[in-house]
Formats: structure tokens, C-alpha cells, sequence
């Protein structure tokens, strides 16, 4: 797979009351580390992955509000591959709404992107959200066979939680997260690959 980029709008900003942190008008590069395809409530470790957020542009320079912590705002994202295949186009995407500053508690990290991006936005802007997943490694993608007995814990740990099929993100006995990319009778096929690996 390749690393999406991710293109969020600013579209509407509601103040909220006794939102008073000035913003930083600046539209600097920003980039910090986050973990994707984690679930804490199953024990599942997730992928490390660096964002990145690209310098905003401004679509008026007349409108000088921009969003602080506690804000409101509503924002409309496209995605595309780094070789500019579009997944979801910005004009046909549902608006997401969220608070300014709630990343903080969260953890996600593309909310956590979207939020520093929206920071140093007027309405109507756009900025750009990288994500990167480092070089692919081929020695991470390997068999297991399906008797053995990481692949039968495996097994018994996922059977009331949605079964062990295909594209499923498990952790293995080491601590690190794989994904599930073949099964057959004889063996399974685990790439311990992040999701991103091998684009920028």
C-alpha cells in the first residue's frame, strides 16, 4: 500500500466561549511520530508512523481568523497516494467536525495531524497531511505455518473477536504488530511491514 496524503479544508469556524490562545501565524512545517492501526481495549500494539504537515495555503488573505484551542471548527479532506491517485476527493467527502486542542487527550495521530494543520488555517484554506511509514523491508513478509504454535494462540485469541481472517492487524508474541496477508491450509502469511512502508 502506499502513504496517503491527506488534504483537510478548513470550512467553518465557531469561537467558543473563552477561547483566547493566540495562534501562530506562521505556516511552518510540523512532523512528530504516532502510532496507527492500534487498539488498546484489545491489546493490539500499532504501527509507528510520521505525520507530517505541510505549510498551509491561504485561499483569502482577508479573512484572518484562525481556529484556538476550544474552537469549533469543520473541515473537508480528500486522499491521495504519493503518485497522486485520488481515494477520496475533498468535494465528495462528508465534513468532519471537532474540537480545537481535543488531539491532545486522544492520540490519534491523523486527528492529532488535522489539528495542528486546522491551527493555522483561515476558513477556506488548505494544508497538506503526510504520512510515512519508512523503506519496505521484504524480510518482514514471511510464512508461518499454520500449526505452529504463534499462529494457534493467534487463533484462539482472535475467535471471539471477529475471527483470524485476512488484513487483520495482530500482535505477535514479541510485542510487535503484524498484518494477516494470506491464509491457506498449510500456512499463514504475515507482513510485519508498516502499512506505508516503501512511499513517502
Amino acid at each position: 500500500p502506499r502513504a496517503p496524503r491527506c488534504a483537510p479544508r478548513c470550512t467553518r469556524i465557531v469561537r467558543a466561549a473563552g477561547a483566547n490562545e493566540a495562534a501562530d501565524d506562521a505556516a511552518e512545517d510540523y512532523a512528530f511520530e504516532g502510532s496507527i492501526l492500534q487498539d488498546v481495549r484489545k491489546g493490539q500494539g500499532g504501527f509507528a508512523t510520521t505525520m507530517r504537515v505541510a505549510g498551509t495555503e491561504s485561499a483569502s488573505a482577508s479573512v484572518a481568523a484562525k481556529p484556538v484551542v476550544g474552537d469549533i471548527v469543520r473541515i473537508s479532506f480528500g486522499v491521495e497516494t504519493a503518485d497522486g491517485e485520488v481515494l477520496q476527493d475533498v468535494d465528495g467527502a462528508e465534513a468532519v467536525t471537532f474540537e480545537v486542542g481535543a488531539s491532545d487527550v486522544m492520540g490519534n495521530p491523523l486527528f492529532k495531524a488535522f489539528d495542528e494543520a486546522v491551527r493555522k488555517l483561515d476558513v477556506g484554506a488548505s494544508a497538506t497531511v503526510a504520512a510515512s511509514g519508512g523503506e519496505y523491508d521484504p524480510n518482514l513478509l514471511f510464512a508461518v505455518p499454520s500449526g505452529h504454535e504463534e499462529i494457534l494462540r493467534l487463533r484462539a485469541e482472535w475467535a471471539d473477536r471477529g475471527g483470524f481472517v485476512e488484513g487483520l492487524t495482530v500482535t505477535l508474541a514479541n510485542g510487535e504488530p503484524a498484518i494477516i496477508r494470506a491464509i491457506d491450509d498449510t500456512k499463514v502469511m504475515l507482513d510485519a511491514n508498516h502499512p506505508f512502508a516503501g512511499s513517502d
